[in-house]
């Protein structure tokens, strides 16, 4: 983001020691790949599809770059600022910058340009500028590395960052950060500007004089040494300069926002300062990059992709026999994929590239193989394998038709087995005329009839088959038969219909019978043709006949009436909710029309044949307005119907009854049982019922059955409803405590549901104890 991106290559990986390349050629790396992780919001970490071969990378706040080895450029991420939208017509590009919200490409001809936010006129570079050969971008201004080893800077000036110090010469490599710029001198020390009193500017230690690459974070700065340590001063909020201790053979570094970046000789990446987004994680499998570069919150890292060194699979196989070649490529390979064709059936393809199995099918199949890892994919060469059928004994079967003398004959017999098998005739004699081939087909025209008994062989180096054949050749003239069902037709409307037959010579038809008004029959094709002019129904007979006899067949047809527009009328009865409803249309019209609804809905419940009968059971009240329409071929009749449902009666009284029964004598200290039975005669369910029952004096209580309160002699049951027709009984258990006749009385009610006769809602019950 932040960091230096030059044509000296700074980040790209080919020793510690820093090379200044003229505009015109390209970065000195191999081409390659991109691997991208850290904050992704906005697309910055989402490598396009075929995105090329990538000689450079530079990572901005939000967005990414990437230059090809053609000179074209490739950017994602943000692009809220125009940073992304790459200038139309650049000229072959050598090297790029990313800064905060702004880019630059640098021409193989020396001159700059730059797109994205221009608030403060980071992307005008300089009119004379014509000799750069390294570029970098600040958060809003812009740095450029000229021919002569001077450094020209534009943008954003309030912080002192691109206040260039007056005589500075011997640049060999720049970046910008975000308010301060540095550059590094071809005596090996390190020039800081921008903010002053700013840590990353101010604290540059003394005596540094050993550097061959720096590089600009945020609000701090990175020195890569020439043995391979790293230096670091400036802001540590965030731990960015907290250089790990045994950090070393350092060969680029890279500073991002709040982070710093770092790679060994051996390719390990080392990260230190934030990692919120896991801009410290890198992505295991890397390998050794060839050039990193630390965004905002992300890093990009450029690698070689995968180097295919097996690759080469044999080109045949067998059906039915054990296949398996491995594909082979350097470490850095993480898997193998198909990436067009297809594999031969019953081979796969493995994650390690190992290609096995067992073929199913026989034949050719082509296909390419790719090897992947970080960086993206190499795809191989495209190879076909071929797949033998397993050798197989011969099989043989068929049933020959009948000949017929002067009529071409061909049969092929079915014969299976690999290699192909060839057939002939093993014993007996083929009918006159016909002739076997080498591949089962009997083919000629019989000159002799008769029955002929035969052997077919066929064989092959697996083994051989044989069969008997036994072929009948019938004369050549035959007497005709005829088939054939006309269909009903429609007056006025033209009707088609061929009857076929068989004879020798070619038959001819003729009608024995009168046929329907308008239709006529061919006699030398048997079609029955015409325009039917009268309705009804017609029995007639067709023959066929030749020299050798005559074949008749007796058909009916249905010559139905010329089709007349449909009418449509009635209205539609008001329905019920709950009540069956049944309403037909008047219909007419030939053909009989269908009848359907077009505009509006039907009530719910209800439904429409195509009879025009309107049926079912209403659910809804409401009125409701729809359209209905009766078609035929001859037109379309409507009408507007509305029917009212009315809301649903129901029932909303209950007729509750209690029968209250006991013995009629019981003994002085002995228990008795009271039984109390209640029922709802309807016609609605009875809610919150209750009934009650008071003992008599000289009965003591014991128990009682069910949900029920005892105050005193008072025993009381509640259920929350009673469904109609519904009984249920209660029983309580009393002490008989002395002697003589004593009553209890029984009574039951509904606190919610009216009682439309309350007559039957009390009873009693007497017992006399002695």
């Amino acid at each position: 983001m932040l960091t230096a991106l030059t044509a000296a290559a700074a980040l790209l990986i080919t020793g510690i020691t820093p090379v200044a390349a003229a505009p015109a050629a390209p970065a000195t790396v191999e081409p390659g790949g991109i691997a991208v992780w850290g904050w992704g919001y906005y697309g910055q970490t989402r490598i396009p599809a075929d995105p090329g071969e990538i000689v450079s990378v530079a990572a901005g706040s939000f967005h990414s770059l990437a230059l090809r080895d053609d000179g074209t450029l490739l950017a994602w991420g943000s692009d809220r600022s125009g940073q992304t939208a790459v200038p139309a017509n650049l000229k072959p590009v050598v090297a790029v910058a990313a800064g905060w919200i702004h880019s630059l490409a640098l021409q193989n001809d020396g001159t700059v340009v730059g797109w994205g936010s221009n608030e403060r006129g980071e992307t005008d570079p300089p009119a004379d500028l014509d000799d750069a050969v390294a570029v970098s971008a600040g958060e809003q201004f812009s740095l450029a590395l000229r021919e002569g080893g001077t450094v020209t800077a534009w943008g954003k000036n309030t912080t002192g960052s691109n206040a260039v110090p007056a005589g500075l010469t011997g640049v060999t490599a720049i970046s910008a950060g975000d308010v301060h710029s540095l550059a590094l001198k071809d005596d090996g020390t390190v020039v800081a500007w921008g903010t002053a009193g700013s840590p990353q500017v101010d604290g540059l230690p003394s005596g540094l004089d050993d550097v061959v690459a720096v590089s600009a974070g945020w609000d701090h700065s990175l020195a890569l040494t020439s043995d391979g340590t790293v230096v670091a001063w400036g802001s540590n909020e965030y731990g960015q300069i907290s250089v790990p201790a045994d950090l070393t053979d350092v060969v680029a570094v890279s500073g991002g926002a709040r982070h710093s970046l770092a790679m060994k000789k051996d390719g390990t990446l080392v990260a230190w300062g934030d990692n919120e987004d896991d801009q410290l994680t890198h992505p295991s499998g890397l390998g050794i990059p060839t050039a990193i570069d630390a965004g905002g919150y992300h890093n990009i890292a450029l690698g070689a992709r995968p180097a295919l060194s097996a690759d080469a699979p044999p080109a045949t196989a067998t059906v039915g026999q054990d296949y398996s070649y491995a594909f082979g490529a350097d470490p850095s390979t993480y898997a193998y994929t198909v990436v067009s064709g297809a594999l031969p059936a019953g081979l796969a393809l493995s994650q390690q590239g190992v290609l096995a199995g067992t073929p199913t099918e026989g034949g050719p199949s082509t296909f390419t193989v790719a090897a992947v890892n970080r960086y993206g994919r190499t795809i191989g060469a495209a190879h076909t394998i071929t797949v033998a059928q397993a050798p197989a004994e011969p099989t043989l079967s068929g049933a020959a038709p009948v000949g017929r003398i002067g009529s071409s004959y061909d049969f092929a017999y079915t014969v299976g087995g690999f290699p192909a098998p060839t057939v002939s005739l093993a014993s007996g004699s083929l009918p006159q005329g016909l002739t076997l081939s080498s591949d089962g087909r009997l083919t000629g025209t019989p000159t002799a009839a008769g029955t002929s008994t035969f052997t077919v062989l066929a064989e092959n180096a697996s083994g051989s088959a044989r069969m008997s054949t036994t072929l009948e050749v019938t004369p050549g003239f035959a007497g005709p038969t005829i088939e054939g069902a006309a269909p009903d037709g429609t007056v006025g409307t033209a009707f088609d219909y061929g009857y076929t037959a068989t004879g020798y010579p070619t038959p001819a038809f003729v009608a024995l019978t009168e046929l329907p008004p308008g239709l006529a029959l061919d006699t030398a094709t048997g079609r029955l043709t015409g325009t039917p002019t009268a309705a009804g129904t017609f029995t007639f007979t067709v023959a066929a006949t030749n020299d050798f006899g005559r074949n008749q067949t007796v058909d009916t047809v249905t010559i139905a009436a010329a089709a007349t527009a449909p009418t449509l009328s009635g209205i539609a009865a008001a329905g019920v909710v709950g009540t069956a409803y049944d309403s037909t249309y008047t219909v007419t019209g030939s053909p009989a029309p269908t009848v359907t609804v077009v505009a509006g809905t039907l009530p719910p419940g209800l439904a429409l044949a195509a009879s025009g009968r309107l049926t079912g059971t209403p659910t809804t009240a409401g009125t409701f307005t729809f359209t209905v329409q009766a078609r035929n071929s001859a037109g379309a009749a409507r009408a507007v119907s509305t029917v009212t449902v009315s809301p649903q009666k129901t029932a909303t009284k209950a007729d509750l009854r209690v029968d209250l029964s006991a013995p009629t004598s019981a003994v002085k200290g002995r228990t008795f049982t009271y039984s109390l039975i209640a029922r709802n005669a309807g016609p609605a369910t009875a809610t919150s019922v209750y009934s009650k029952v008071i003992l008599p004096s000289g009965v003591q209580f014991v128990s009682a059955t069910g949900t029920y309160t005892r105050v005193g002699s008072i025993v009381i049951f509640h259920r929350p409803s009673l469904a109609v027709g519904r009984t249920v009984t209660e029983r309580i258990t009393v002490r008989a405590t002395s002697t003589g006749t004593g009553t209890a009385l029984a009574s039951t009610f509904s606190v919610k549901t009216p009682d439309p006769s309350i007559r039957s809602n009390a009873d009693t019950a007497a017992t006399t104890v002695r």
